[in-house]
């Protein structure tokens, strides 16, 4: 995995989104890119994936961001 900062805003949106869904969800520290070419985010007690689509749509078109698709990322959490 490669650490990025592309889509930063996007990628901490979707985090704290997730967190609203699940509690147990830490607080975000940084982001690679993973072998799905989406990203890979280490939280502060473990981790969730996102693609890369979801977060480029929060920052630019933020209404398509459905209960749905943060619930999908929200289910990837893994914690350490």
């Amino acid at each position: 995995m490669i650490k990025t900062t592309k889509n930063s805003s996007g990628v901490m949106g979707i985090t704290s989104l997730s967190r609203n869904l699940n509690s147990e969800i830490g607080s975000y520290q940084e982001h690679y890119i993973n072998e799905n070419f989406g990203y890979t985010v280490r939280l502060t007690n473990g981790a969730i994936n996102m693609s890369s689509e979801i977060a480029e749509d929060y920052e630019n078109q933020r209404n398509s961001i459905t209960n749905d698709r943060i619930e999908k990322v929200a289910n990837t959490f893994r914690k350490i």
